[in-house]
């Protein structure tokens, strides 16, 4: 009874003395912490859209209704060299998921040494000295780490996190690379859109040329008109053929994007896409809503990442205990064949733990566990910066809307004006009651409105895009199922 109660007392007294003698992490820890989306201001901008709301679908682009559209975006998701080596950093980070996973496992090994020897006579008794023999050995080891303070579960799950990250950034490059599709699309629209202004614009100044003339040769007009006219139409000639460049050249940056040739460009035919397409704002827009966006979810995850980091540093202040078991055969009789070690009398076994107590180490562990802390709060703070920016960039995008819609309807209002202008300079030149001028200065104005609302078309198209990316381009419904698949092999691997 004695001597039980005495190891008792010693082994109670061993485990205070190791846990007594770990160094200790010095007070460091994390200082900052994750904003909510929804304790952020949303400001007047997000409280003045309408009431229910929907976050943007998957495939948003799709309810523009153009195929060739829907065609681009397919095959830029599907070739773009960008998306793929991102795929390859998912398809990496779960095999590091893989391989800190491996620690929590048992380990296994095996060698073996197969080796003619001559020993020499003068320096080892004889015998084996003086003697040739096979000195063979096959041994095996097993190790398990028993892990008893959660270092090797918490590398695991930090890795586990980061395939969960990097998952999300393929779900933000898609996202991006979609808007740009999208937004380039709409560029070749609006430059098909300024083509058709620039071609009516040549045919009425071509038209006012052929009245001038005649006008000139009747003797009611003048040279100086005839002149004048001239100019305008050599002026439209130019800015057609500028406006065919702009759109050769919209049409290869499209096919750049989807990951093609300048060739690809060839087939793309004039956009269905319509400038005059209705857009609408997102109804309810709710600050939390912004947590969904891919990149605010890698942020969050990185930040999951980065506490396992913590927990693993923390765990390595603590003793370490392995289990280990060995098994061998081996021999180096003076009598025997190759096979002589195969048997009872060389086989050797071996069973224990090895114990691993830090007491001094020059402060490394605790400068590990400051820089785990460290890298924690940086990205906290990434984290923290992801979600306002993206507040910030929906109420860009929503004012933007707002005050394009106020513009436009402005544009057309002065559109129907210079049409009217024009209509009665025109109709008074010929009746030889106008000046020429009017005409040219009616026919200036009227050009100038129809581009402005060509470009102010394009130009909501392009901030809806944005705003749709902003919002997470529909990552909130359809996580990428590679991203998942990896995630789970990770885990089952």
């Amino acid at each position: 009874m004695k001597t039980r109660r005495l190891s008792w007392v010693l082994s109670s007294s061993g485990c205070a003395l190791l846990l007594s003698a770990c160094i200790t992490s010095g007070g460091i820890h994390p200082h900052e912490s994750m904003i909510d989306p929804a304790t952020l201001d949303a400001g007047a901008a997000l409280r003045a859209t309408q009431a229910d709301a929907k976050w943007p679908a998957d495939a948003w682009w799709r309810q523009w209704n153009d195929p060739q559209l829907d065609t681009l975006v397919q095959d830029a998701t599907a070739g773009n060299p960008g998306l793929r080596a991102v795929q390859e950093r998912i398809d990496a980070a779960r095999f590091q998921a893989q391989i800190a996973g491996a620690a929590e496992l048992p380990q296994v090994s095996a060698n073996g040494s197969f080796e003619r020897r001559r020993y020499a006579r003068y320096t080892t008794p004889a015998p084996p000295g003086g003697t040739t023999v096979w000195s063979n050995n096959v041994e095996a080891d097993l190790s398990y780490d028993l892990d008893l303070w959660g270092k090797n579960r918490a590398i695991r799950e930090a890795a586990l996190d980061n395939v969960q990250a990097v998952a999300a950034d393929a779900r933000f490059a898609e996202v991006e690379l979609q808007t740009a599709v999208v937004r380039s699309y709409v560029q070749l629209s609006l430059q098909y859109a300024l083509l058709d202004v620039y071609r009516d614009v040549q045919n009425e100044q071509q038209r006012t040329l052929d009245i001038a003339t005649r006008r000139w040769h009747a003797g009611v007009g003048s040279g100086l008109e005839v002149s004048q006219a001239q100019t305008q139409l050599a002026m439209s000639t130019t800015r057609v053929q500028e406006a065919q460049q702009q759109l050769a050249l919209s049409r290869i940056g499209i096919a750049g994007l989807a990951g093609k040739g300048p060739g690809y460009a060839d087939a793309l035919r004039r956009p269905g896409l319509a400038l005059s397409v209705p857009v609408d704002l997102p109804a309810t827009l709710p600050a939390e809503l912004v947590g969904h966006r891919a990149d605010v979810v890698a942020g969050r995850w990185r930040v999951l990442q980065a506490d396992k980091g913590i927990d693993a540093a923390h765990a390595d202040f603590y003793p370490d205990i392995n289990l280990l078991a060995t098994a061998s055969l081996g021999s180096a009789a003076t009598f025997g064949g190759f096979f002589n070690f195969v048997d009872s009398n060389g086989m050797g076994h071996g069973v224990g733990a090895a114990i691993s107590l830090p007491i001094f180490d020059g402060g490394r562990r605790r400068g590990n566990y400051g820089v785990a802390v460290s890298s924690r709060d940086a990205a906290v703070d990434a984290y923290n910066q992801s979600v306002i920016g993206a507040m910030q960039g929906v109420a860009t995008q929503v004012v933007t809307l707002r005050s394009l819609g106020e513009q436009q309807a402005s544009i057309e209002d002065t559109l129907d004006s210079a049409r009217k202008s024009f209509q009665l300079a025109d109709t008074g030149y010929r009746s030889g009651i106008t000046e020429f001028l009017n005409v040219l200065a009616a026919q200036d104005a009227q050009l100038q409105q129809e581009q402005s609302l060509a470009t102010i078309r394009a130009k909501r198209l392009d901030a809806w895009a944005l705003l749709m990316k902003e919002l997470g381009g529909g990552f909130a419904s359809s996580m990428p199922r590679e991203a998942t698949q990896g995630v789970a092999d990770a885990t089952r691997d």
